[in-house]
């Protein structure tokens, strides 16, 4: 039987399709949130747990796990942070820059120059540019929408450079890099964390703890990737378990058995590879999906949920190009800067543009 390192030998896989196909289901997901009277996706409706753009985040940090994982443990520290950095940032920069300050002091109901010298608008552009903690509202921005909130998705962001940060800080103190004891801290905080939640800070909220354990899952994964066996039969497995406790409180352990057998079956087959010639653009689609359903509910509040939706993602779609081409790529080439020449072991693990959540 095949094992999830047979599977991860080459560069051509489907992530970067399924990225996208995620990118754009965080859209469709969010629609009930930012449209008054738009129905929950079907996802929401079914399973009474989670939501579609849920899920579609759920899948992005358990790849960001994994790739992130790879990236250091066959490039080293240096390579590990300038990617990281290269990746995030420049297109980050450039999304809070269009939507703080230009779409911003457009929608604003303020006076541009009031808005401008806001305190509350440069502390939001402040605290996502650096990571340093989540920000939702600008002053004046959305407010005559259903929802305020100017990028309700960039929380995620902030978390996943934290958990790159905790990931350098495994890799330094030799945690990761002995199978054994990554392996023993992992069931460990499993078993001490994950199932006495109510003893840790309100600041570890639920939702995040959701999204640590399966970017930490991903890690697992890629560490034991030899000993993970990978079958289409585990996949109807997992999905059978999912059914037969769903509307129960054991759903939770069945969605994410379901989340991490459709990673190992469907990831790393190459029917979509082709898709890697044109670009990774969820990432930018990620970035802009929010503030366009929010644009597009602000300039049409007479749309319904489906039609901010195919139009939000349109803009989405069209702006994660642009930043692809115009930023991303860009940036990721100044690593050639600051990294002369990439390891073999980097090239061989097939993470040439990959091995970030979006």
């Amino acid at each position: 039987m095949r094992t999830l390192a047979d599977l991860f030998a080459g560069k051509n896989n489907n992530l970067t399709f399924i990225r996208l196909v995620a990118a754009l289901a965080v859209i469709y997901g969010h629609t009930s949130a930012i449209v008054a009277g738009a129905p929950s996706d079907w996802v929401a409706v079914t399973t009474g747990y989670a939501f579609f753009g849920g899920v579609a985040v759920d899948l992005f940090f358990l790849i960001s796990g994994f790739l992130v994982t790879a990236s250091i443990l066959n490039s080293g520290v240096k390579s590990y942070v300038i990617s990281r950095v290269l990746r995030i940032f420049p297109a980050l920069w450039v999304n809070l820059i269009l939507v703080t300050f230009v779409l911003g002091s457009i929608v604003t109901t303020l006076s541009v120059s009031d808005y401008l010298t806001n305190g509350e608008v440069w502390s939001y552009f402040k605290n996502l540019a650096f990571a340093y903690q989540g920000a939702f509202f600008l002053p004046g921005v959305f407010t005559q929408n259903h929802n305020h909130a100017v990028n309700g998705s960039l929380w995620s962001v902030v978390i996943e450079v934290w958990l790159y940060v905790v990931v350098l800080f495994f890799y330094l103190f030799g945690l990761m890099r002995n199978r054994a004891v990554f392996n023993t801290l992992f069931f460990v905080l499993i078993v001490v964390i994950w199932n006495n939640q109510g003893s840790l800070p309100p600041a570890f909220g639920s939702t995040m703890l959701h999204v640590c354990l399966l970017f930490y899952i991903g890690s697992f994964l890629y560490i034991n990737r030899d000993s993970v066996p990978v079958s289409p039969y585990f996949l109807l497995i997992a999905l059978f378990l999912a059914g037969i406790t769903l509307g129960t409180e054991k759903f939770v352990y069945g969605y994410i058995l379901l989340l991490v057998t459709f990673f190992c079956s469907v990831s790393f087959l190459k029917q979509f590879a082709w898709m890697d010639k044109w670009g990774d653009y969820s990432y930018g689609v990620y970035l802009y999906g929010w503030p366009a359903q929010q644009l597009t509910a602000w300039a049409f509040p007479q749309f319904s949920g489906i039609q901010n939706c195919l139009v939000a993602s349109t803009i989405a779609l069209t702006c994660g190009i642009a930043s692809w081409h115009l930023v991303e790529k860009r940036a990721m080439r100044l690593k050639k800067v600051f990294i002369k020449k990439p390891t073999t072991s980097a090239i061989n693990s097939g993470l040439n543009n990959q091995g970030a959540l979006i």
